[in-house]
């Protein structure tokens, strides 16, 4: 569910100014003033979450250190939705837990997970002299129109890393409304399309560049089959994603599920509609990988 924009020192004075807030100790904060009753989730180092220009950002996280996260939404000032429904269509209660009618959706973690951002935090000191190294990386795609596969080449391009195409054993239909029609029983039925190929050393990456159009507002299930297929404890996935409408948060919540429960962490993804080397780069500098 959920992305991480990492901010240097510069922005503790922004959120100070911001939120009319002291900074304290990593964690929950309590706003003040007239934001007192709102939440912020500190992750110290002048990083929070939620992103500037972005309405949602998704995080799950154990604030009690039960081992059981609950996965809540951030908006553009680092704020915690709550009590609503998000601007990407899902609920939250009082309390700012995702719910499904009226349950509220929990994921097994080691005690006191704190999201993606507190696990791939920039590293500034080292920053420098710690490029990403060849063949820890793997870019893996699925792209039924050839847009997702062009932003996966341009993002191959800059990185050299692997790239592996995943395609269905039983190919979608090249009609449009046939594969929506597909689509929509895949997502209702929870299938999970047969591959028609793997990736045979998997445990040698690192991280996986995870591509994909959005359909019906999520990830296609044949990118949950993928990484159903593989033990990925210790990996952390980055998705992108093409879309001609949706941004890549709404599939956040899913892909988090499913990843999570593989032993997956999701970074900070990009919807990857019109990029260019810049947007490239600054994407994977704030999951942590220097190209």
């Amino acid at each position: 569910m959920k992305k991480i924009f990492l901010r240097l020192i510069s922005a503790i004075i922004m959120i100070t100014a911001a939120m009319s807030m002291t900074v304290f100790a990593q964690g929950w904060t309590l706003g003040q003033e007239e934001n007192s009753g709102r939440w912020w989730y500190d992750l110290g180092n002048g990083q929070y979450y939620g992103q500037p220009g972005q309405e949602v950002e998704w995080q799950w996280l154990d604030g009690n250190a039960d081992g059981t996260a609950e996965c809540y939404a951030f908006d553009s000032q680092g704020w915690m939705y709550a009590d609503t429904t998000t601007p990407d269509g899902y609920t939250v209660d009082f309390n700012g837990a995702w719910t499904i009618n009226g349950a509220v959706q929990t994921l097994a973690v080691a005690a006191g997970y704190a999201g993606t951002g507190r696990q791939t935090a920039f590293d500034t000191s080292t920053a420098d002299t710690e490029p990403a190294q060849e063949g820890w990386i793997l870019i893996a795609y699925f792209s039924k129109t050839g847009n997702t596969e062009e932003a996966a080449r341009m993002i191959q391009d800059i990185t050299g890393a692997d790239i592996f195409e995943i395609i269905a054993a039983d190919a979608y239909p090249q009609s449009y409304q046939e594969t929506v029609d597909r689509a929509r029983t895949e997502l209702d039925t929870n299938t999970r399309p047969a591959l028609a190929s793997e990736v045979s050393d998997m445990q040698d990456y690192d991280v996986i560049l995870l591509g994909y159009p959005i359909w019906w507002h999520t990830e296609p299930m044949i990118i949950n089959t993928f990484l159903e297929s593989y033990d990925l404890n210790g990996k952390l996935i980055i998705p992108f994603c093409t879309s001609g409408g949706s941004d890549i948060s709404e599939s956040i919540p899913d892909l988090t599920a499913v990843a999570g429960a593989r032993g997956a962490r999701v970074g900070n993804g990009l919807t990857a509609n019109y990029i260019d080397e810049a947007a490239i780069r600054s994407w994977l500098s704030g999951n942590g990988i220097l190209v």
